[in-house]
């Protein structure tokens, strides 16, 4: 439990007066967007070498902890959250006006995002009592980093397939196997891991899901290069890890239900994050390539009229979620958000023009790493396609996909 109650923000009044003090407070105390110290983007970072990513890595988690820290000190984090967990209780609305204003400035705290937003969603509708007690006050002071052990090599968008295994002893559970593609592993304090606890399992069933911390002996991190340069993703070997019997989460047996709240989350992070807010940084990029007292042609602000239509759409979906809560509103801002990182990072490329693949323009080097990061977005969390099938199915109550014949039949 915290040390004390958290602080309350000057007024949880209409919505208008909260978003007017949230940004006064915001206006005195973050960096303006665009500005020296901007860090709003600082998840995209790329490195020379893994040694120099790793140092990169732990200055931007210690700079997203140490704003977080912030935000909490002052009563804005957790808004939503209840009082006992170290949050203000307040409406789901008051997340939204403080994430819209919040996004506005040259800040973030996107790579704490598993914690936040992710683990904590779990935590908070499948934990016990006393796993709330003990990990949501840490998650919410950046206290503690987590990261989500879900994805195998054999079991990618194909989750049900894992093979990874927990088998009880004496002393609680013992985990083996191997995850990838996991964010943020070689920072993390624990892991939400899920595993088979019956081996004769096959699909969702016999699934559970489990914390580890992610220093226990026979946990090793290997991190994965990618095409931009960085570090971001890993591969994560469990041999004979050993966690107490109260690190299971929910039922034994229900890990699937576990994972879809965890899925969900992770979908609504990724398309309602900050840092889908790239129509600012597009036209201030516009802007400094267009001679003074000129406009931008035709093609190009229609191309930048676009993005903000596309992100204004983002804005109005995530309100819409949080009131009428759709079953596949995460899949659809998912989808919405990874085309629009694909798309702005191509314009912004575009107006830069040659100084995109040549020189050492800061400008380029922004939007570079959004570009080569975008492929990611629409695999990340479950492809696109995945997506698209959860929202035919869940969304417009369409009949599953047809599987393919057995071979030989």
């Amino acid at each position: 439990m915290p040390d004390s109650p958290p602080p309350t923000p000057p007024t949880t009044g209409s919505p208008s007066e909260f978003r007017s003090h949230a940004r006064r407070w915001l206006e005195a105390n973050a960096i303006p967007r665009g500005a020296d110290g901007d860090f709003s983007a600082s998840h995209l970072f790329t490195a020379k070498s893994l040694d120099d990513f790793w140092i990169r890595e732990r200055q931007v988690f210690d700079q997203a902890i140490d704003w977080q820290r912030r935000l909490y000190d002052a009563g804005w984090a957790g808004l939503s959250w209840p009082r006992e967990f170290g949050g203000q209780g307040l409406d789901d609305w008051a997340e939204d006006v403080f994430a819209e204003e919040h996004a506005q400035f040259g800040v973030s705290t996107k790579v704490l995002s598993v914690g936040l937003q992710m683990a904590a969603s779990v935590l908070r509708r499948h934990g016990t009592e006393g796993q709330k007690a003990r990990y949501l006050p840490p998650i919410i002071r950046a206290d503690e980093i987590w990261c989500q052990l879900f994805s195998e090599p054999d079991a990618g968008s194909d989750l049900a397939s894992i093979t990874s295994r927990a088998v009880i002893t004496d002393h609680g559970w013992e985990l083996n196997g191997q995850k990838v593609w996991t964010s943020g592993a070689g920072v993390s304090d624990l892991g939400l891991i899920l595993a088979r606890t019956v081996p004769s399992s096959r699909g969702r069933s016999g699934l559970s899901c489990f914390i580890v911390p992610m220093t226990s002996p026979g946990v090793e991190v290997r991190p994965l290069r990618e095409m931009s340069g960085a570090y971001h993703f890993n591969e994560v070997f469990l041999s004979g890890v050993g966690v107490d019997r109260d690190a299971l989460i929910g039922d034994e047996g229900d890990g699937w239900s576990v994972a879809r709240t965890m899925l969900s989350s992770e979908r609504s992070a990724i398309g309602g994050g900050t840092s889908g807010r790239s129509v600012g940084d597009l036209i201030r990029t516009v802007h400094s390539v267009t001679a003074p007292g000129e406009r931008p042609g035709p093609l190009r602000r229609q191309s930048v009229a676009a993005a903000y239509i596309r992100e204004r759409v983002l804005d109005l979906h995530t309100q819409r979620a949080r009131v009428d809560s759709p079953a596949s509103a995460g899949s659809i801002g998912k989808l919405m958000y990874s085309e629009h990182a694909r798309l702005s990072s191509s314009v912004g490329l575009e107006a830069l023009g040659m100084a995109s693949v040549a020189g050492d323009d800061d400008r380029a080097a922004v939007w570079q790493d959004r570009f080569l990061f975008s492929p990611g977005l629409r695999i990340g969390g479950g492809t696109d396609e995945i997506q698209r099938n959860v929202i035919a199915e869940r969304g417009l109550g369409l009949p599953r996909e047809p599987k393919p014949p057995e071979s030989g039949a």
